[in-house]
Formats: structure tokens, sequence, C-alpha cells
């Protein structure tokens, strides 16, 4: 070959096979499912999201926990579209990976595996996780940050589940509480959402095909902010609102929170329907819309939805519960 890196069939499940670490008293025992096609995380579309949601029902009530092999580069996407995806979850499902091939002498792959491993069969954590390093991050906070680094991922507005040390250390208190409902699988995502990030001088829009867009994710300055001062900006957001299509805004920094009414320019954005994500990650904010749309959710039910935690993506800011009445049906399905 061109030495290049590439997924090999059989390879990882061999490995895995082989690990003495996992046939050790106390440790859970375990199958492991490889996909007969593999293909680079780079790759990974919604269609991929519903194969190993609808892998993880099929298996749901066979197993105690689930360990997913993901590649670096789309995880932090998959963990957040399986937190909303996977509907009154009660059992652990962990996302884990390396950063060095597992064929490496140094690779992070083994650790990261067997305790993954350990986390999903002897853990109770009722929720979709990113393991990676040593942190237990929850799946719709996780972000990669460091592409060169074995400790690739962190979660920058909200801490870890758990950390590794000489024991696995839980922070029991952030854990989401077991679900009361029956688990689903909801596999419907809608896949037309765009994604823009905010630079300056920003404003080629008519390039943009409106029709064929189903939602928005903005990428913004700070608190939230934007060009408020070109019209035809703030025009192409007022068509979206006037159409029925959620604007969603979420920060470019990595720590804090969008806050749209904090300066005039983010008012203006309020002004035109754009919803704030509040603290959540691009990841999340991408994957909650796409599952809100696949759910078939109205622009006001989007909304609304935005301003709550369905599955720990944000922290609530807003202590006024009167807003979701009316909306307590929708909700509690989701």
């Amino acid at each position: 070959g061109d030495g290049s890196l590439r997924p090999v069939p059989g390879f990882l499940t061999e490995k895995i096979s082989l690990l003495e670490e996992l046939k050790r008293p106390g440790m859970p025992d375990c199958t492991v499912i490889e996909w007969e096609e593999l293909i680079d995380s780079s790759d990974v579309t919604p269609e991929h999201w519903a194969k190993i949601a609808q892998s993880i029902e099929v298996n749901y009530y066979d197993y105690d926990g689930f360990v997913i092999v993901h590649g670096t580069d789309t995880m932090a996407y998959t963990a957040a579209a399986l937190s909303f995806m996977l509907s009154n979850l009660a059992k652990t499902v962990v996302i884990t990976g390396s950063i060095l091939p597992f064929g490496e002498p140094h690779s992070d792959a083994r650790r990261n595996i067997i305790v993954s491993t350990l986390i999903a069969g002897v853990c109770n954590i009722p929720e979709v996780c990113v393991f990676f390093n040593t942190y237990l991050l929850r799946g719709c906070r996780s972000v990669k940050v460091d592409s060169g680094s074995i400790a690739a991922f962190e979660s920058p507005n909200f801490p870890p589940l758990a950390t590794l040390g000489v024991g696995i250390h839980f922070n029991h208190h952030l854990l989401m509480p077991a679900p009361k409902g029956r688990f689903q699988v909801h596999t419907n995502m809608e896949n037309s959402i765009l994604v823009l990030r905010m630079v300056p001088g920003f404003a080629d829009l008519e390039s943009l095909r409106e029709s064929a867009v189903k939602g928005v994710v903005l990428s913004l300055y700070g608190t939230g902010n934007a060009p408020a001062k070109q019209q035809k900006f703030i025009d192409w957001l007022k068509r979206f609102n006037e159409r029925g299509i959620a604007v969603v805004a979420v920060s470019q920094c990595l720590k804090g929170q969008v806050e749209l009414n904090a300066y005039a320019v983010g008012s203006r954005l309020l002004s035109v329907g754009v919803i704030s994500a509040g603290d959540m990650t691009v990841e999340a904010a991408v994957t909650k819309l796409s599952y809100l749309l696949g759910r078939g959710m109205t622009l006001p039910q989007i909304s609304r939805a935005f301003e709550m935690s369905l599955r720990g993506e944000v922290t609530e800011t807003n202590g006024d519960e009167d807003i979701f009445r009316g909306f307590a049906g929708v909700v509690s399905k989701l």
C-alpha cells in the first residue's frame, strides 16, 4: 500500500479477542460485532448512526452495556447523535477509540477499549458517554480538541462523569437519572442541516440554496455576535424564520455560552427568530436540531426544545417553567 492509515477488516476484532485483560476474573463477558463494510469516521453519515442505534436496539435486552469503537474525527458527532436517538436509555453506552493505531507498541487503543468495556459491563450509567485517555465524558458534551495528543477529547462546559486514576472516580451527582419510560430508538435524522461559521467580511449568501435547507446552525463570535449591519444577512435570516426554518446559534468559543441579549448585535438576531443553543457544543446543536426535525417538530416546538435539556446537553438557565405548558406531552416522548 501507500503507507496511509485505513480500516482493515478483521484486524480490530482479532486484537480485542487477544486482550488478556478482558479474560481476567471479574471482567464482563463480551461479544464483538464488526461491520461488514468498515469506513473511515470522516465518511460517517446519519445512516450510519441509525445502523449503530438499531444494532443496540436488537441486542438491548441481551447485554448490560455497549462499547462502540469509533474513529476520532467524528466521534463527538456520533456520541451526540446517539444521545438523542436512544430515548429512555437505561444502560451504559461508551464510545471510544484511539489516536495511535492498535498495532503501535505505545498505542492508547488497548487501555481505552479495556476501560470502556469495564465501565459498560459493570457500571450503571444510563447515557451515551465518550471514554478517552483518563476521562469519561457525557457524549453530547464532548468535543475533539487535539489531533496530536492522546488527551484528544474534552467536555468544555461540563465536568467529566468519571476520572481514571488508580481507580475510577465517579461524579455520581452528574449522571443522568434512570429513565421511567420504555427504551425506544429514533432513527429518522434530518440530513439537510446547514452549518455556517461567521468570519469577518462574510457576505456571500446568494450562492446558498435556501430551498434545500431544513435547518441552520450559526457558529457565531463570543456570546452570539454576528454582522448585524449587513442587512442582506439579517434579511436572509428573516426569510428562514418566515418559512418556519429553525436557525440555531452556537459560539465559536469552546467555553462559555450564547447570550443573544448581551449585545445589540445579538439582540438583532433574536428579533429575526434566531434560537440560542446556550452552552451546547456545535456537535450537540447540529444533532439535536437534526433529531428534532426528524421527529417532525415545528419551529415553535424546536425553539422551546432548545431551551430544555433533553439528554444533559445544555445547562438550563430559564427558571420559568410556565413557558413549557402545552409542550409537556411532546417533551415526555422525546
